[in-house]
């Protein structure tokens, strides 16, 4: 990830390319490209907009984006390491709104974590929140090739990922991401993940053999509406879950009371200046953008 400069205003983006090491890798760069594709095809506020893609002369993909300089919810989880039940509720319901749309369009994220969740206020004071990084969705309407390649292989990050994705399961659903979401929920509400392991083997082992532990085993005193609700998404079996992102943001509304109050809690204490290592690029390194939309 770069930070470059539109050559027409000074504005500044953030330019997102393949190392040149992997130019000639086809699955890494149709990754790039789903983004782009996610960005054009799914309408949703969550979903950060792409102002350009296409192909640079060393015939690696691009895509350009607006430069974003919030903060991440893994950040803020390593500042309050806990998260009150209306906060959490708050937020996990944005993330859900915001999956129900990339659902209803043919994708599943598949790494839906703390890290991918940013976070702004607005000029008004409001929250502003993005889901970012659909580099390892799947869609609904990919080739079968890619599918067949996919076979076995775990996409997304191991403390994280739902028990169909641990098994390497290539036609999952959004059920996979509300697990995921469950997990991003069990972790603000009590401090620690659900599923912990001495090796990466182990710990999809578990994921995958194991129930996850309740909210209420660390906090005896949650609200015991809110444990169903997390234990309910960290079902192991798909068919126990919610049924669609929706429903999962239907059932946390009466817990988050004060929606407009809290959202501006949230956004007061988020730390955004321009020089927090939450902007997107992840590089020092800037390039000059000329013809992008």
């Amino acid at each position: 990830m770069f930070e470059a400069t539109q050559v027409r205003d000074n504005s500044k983006v953030a330019l997102k390319t393949l190392r040149p090491c992997f130019v000639d890798h086809p699955d890494l760069g149709r990754r790039l490209r789903r983004e782009a594709e996610v960005a054009r095809r799914v309408r949703h506020p969550g979903i950060v907009p792409m102002l350009d893609d296409g192909t640079l002369v060393d015939g690696s993909p691009y895509v350009v984006m607006p430069l974003l300089l919030g903060e991440s919810m893994t950040r803020v989880l390593l500042r309050k390491t806990v998260l009150p039940v209306d906060t959490v509720a708050a937020l996990v319901s944005r993330i859900a709104a915001i999956l129900h749309a990339a659902h209803c369009t043919g994708y599943v994220h598949r790494d839906v974590k703390p890290e991918h969740l940013l976070l702004e206020p607005s000029s008004t004071g409001d929250l502003v929140a993005y889901l970012i990084d659909f580099g390892v969705c799947s869609a609904e309407d990919a080739p079968v090739d890619e599918k067949d390649r996919e076979r076995g292989k775990v996409f997304g990050t191991p403390s994280y990922v739902s028990p169909e994705q641990a098994a390497g399961e290539v036609e999952i659903d959004g059920r996979a991401d509300l697990f995921s979401l469950g997990v991003l929920a069990f972790e603000a509400l009590t401090g620690r993940l659900p599923f912990s392991g001495s090796t990466v083997s182990k710990l999809l082992l578990r994921i995958i053999r194991e129930d996850a532990p309740r909210v209420s085993d660390l906090m005896p005193k949650i609200d015991p509406a809110i444990d169903d609700i997390v234990a309910r998404l960290l079902a192991r079996d798909p068919n126990d879950r919610f049924p669609s992102a929706r429903a999962v943001a239907r059932a946390l509304a009466p817990y988050v009371g004060d929606r407009k109050m809290v959202e501006r809690r949230i956004a007061s204490s988020l730390k955004t200046a321009a020089a927090s290592s939450d902007a997107m690029p992840t590089t020092h390194r800037t390039a000059a953008m000329q013809n992008v939309a």
